[in-house]
């Protein structure tokens, strides 16, 4: 009997985890984006000419660094090379084939970079979260509480698209996770992931090094931590002694924007950037994940009652506060077109899976709940039908002035597996994309009850 349930178990995670990568694939992105194309060339000059130089595809991209006369790409390295092997799969096969001039600069590395970087992590962390909160004695459903707070955020509209940020974040959220079971040489390690992903994150976790001691009252465990991230350094010093001359010289440095000639374009926060990414419509990540909001007033309370101390080693609250400034100190913290503020959208993955998790073992407003998940579906979807995450940097109010716009206009994102697939209209796509996503998470959910009732039962 035991191994009955355990099968029926098994078998419910794998088609929860199916389901979700199929909602996260189902938009993939083929649009040449500077972000995307930046990653995407060194793969393409690779297998064609045997170098990441792109200077023949430089006009494909503004995101780029220019070092003694040639260009590369400015990017964090490891989302390239992890496209990089699959994409030799399918050039050696055959699968995919140059085009009447010999190039292989098309869609297909843009659909494949999306879905190995941002549409698997996706579904991973969404199964994470519900593995987290499966056994809680909770009233709320963990298939609810696991997958509308990700669907209803901007974390959502970048999965399936060829950028750093789903991928940086969930090797973020490991080394949080591995670090407060005090596992800290894989915490150590995947922190030094997400840094070869996204650069920035380097700040969260320097600052975790220096609570290590504080809460252990000792350095070893910092060590410890210190050696898992060392692997990532050591490659990041070659990488950048290759390309610059200087282990410690980044090629982001030598990117075409002047701004970044100075101190990497950091300098000092303004009341613009901190307003503009906390509660504003333009990018702020209350408006643009409002669970987080939610998490955080339900949480401030108990947060408070703890003193000082607890805030000061907390590895959640203090390193985010300081990355929070961090980010709005930055001369480009708004992020370029984007939809919400993508360079907060690792912490954002962060703040979500522990909300979920708070929130599992408490009582709290449904009703609440509905709303505020609702309204972020509601605005992350017709995002995803249309624009994605393609919204000018100069569009103050995106939602309003530019998003409902579209929708109303029935301007669609043609992006998606049925278009690209079978030429249905990406307006008949969006529709089965919702009953999709409606049928998956109300199956989930009776599926889940009825096995928990059995279960009870017994």
């Amino acid at each position: 009997m035991i191994n009955k349930t355990m099968k029926v178990q098994t078998k419910f995670i794998i088609v929860f985890f199916i389901l979700n990568l199929l909602l996260s694939s189902f938009y993939l992105d083929a649009w040449e984006n500077g972000n995307t194309s930046s990653r995407a060339l060194p793969i393409i000059t690779y297998f064609e000419d045997g170098t990441f130089c792109f200077d023949k595809y430089q006009d494909h991209t503004c995101d780029k660094s220019f070092i003694d006369g040639h260009y590369y790409t400015d990017k964090a390295p490891l989302p390239t090379y992890v496209v990089l092997p699959f994409f030799g799969i399918l050039v050696k096969t055959g699968i995919i084939l140059p085009d009447a001039n010999g190039s292989l600069f098309g869609e297909h590395i843009f659909l494949l970079g999306g879905f190995l970087t941002a549409s698997l992590p996706f579904a991973i962390l969404l199964l994470m979260a519900f593995l987290a909160i499966r056994n809680n004695k909770s009233s709320f459903s963990p298939v609810f509480l696991s997958m509308l707070p990700f669907f209803g955020s901007f974390i959502f509209v970048f999965a399936g698209t060829y950028f750093s940020h789903i991928l940086s974040g969930i090797l973020l959220l490991s080394s949080y996770l591995y670090l407060k079971r005090d596992n800290f040489l894989v915490a150590g390690i995947f922190a030094g992931l997400s840094f070869l992903c996204e650069y920035n994150l380097a700040v969260i976790f320097m600052i975790w090094g220096v609570q290590i001691i504080f809460r252990k009252k000792s350095i070893k465990p910092a060590i410890y931590f210190s050696l898992g991230v060392l692997p990532s350094l050591i490659f990041i010093f070659y990488y950048n002694y290759h390309f610059t001359g200087s282990p410690f010289e980044m090629l982001y440095k030598h990117h075409t924007f002047n701004e970044l000639h100075k101190n990497y374009g950091f300098s000092l926060p303004s009341f613009t950037s901190v307003w503009g990414l906390s509660l504003s419509p333009y990018k702020g990540l209350f408006f643009y994940s409002p669970f987080i909001l939610f998490f955080i007033v339900m949480a401030f309370k108990p947060v408070i009652m703890k003193g000082i101390r607890y805030f000061m080693t907390s590895y959640l609250i203090l390193p985010i506060i300081i990355y929070y400034f961090f980010i709005a100190s930055y001369f480009g913290w708004w992020g370029g077109w984007s939809y919400g503020p993508r360079l907060l959208l690792a912490v954002a993955i962060l703040l979500t899976f522990e909300g979920i998790k708070y929130l599992s073992g408490r009582k709290f407003s449904g009703t609440l709940f509905w709303i505020i998940t609702g309204f972020g579906i509601i605005c992350t979807f017709i995002t995803k039908a249309t624009l994605s995450y393609s919204i000018p940097t100069e569009i103050a109010n995106p939602i309003p002035d530019m998003i409902i716009p579209h929708f109303i206009r029935g301007e669609f994102n043609p992006n998606n597996l049925l278009t690209m697939l079978f030429d249905t209209k990406p307006v008949y796509a969006f529709v089965v994309f919702i009953l999709l996503f409606a049928g998956s998470v109300v199956f989930l959910n009776f599926w889940y009850s009825k096995t928990r009732s059995q279960k009870s039962l017994k």
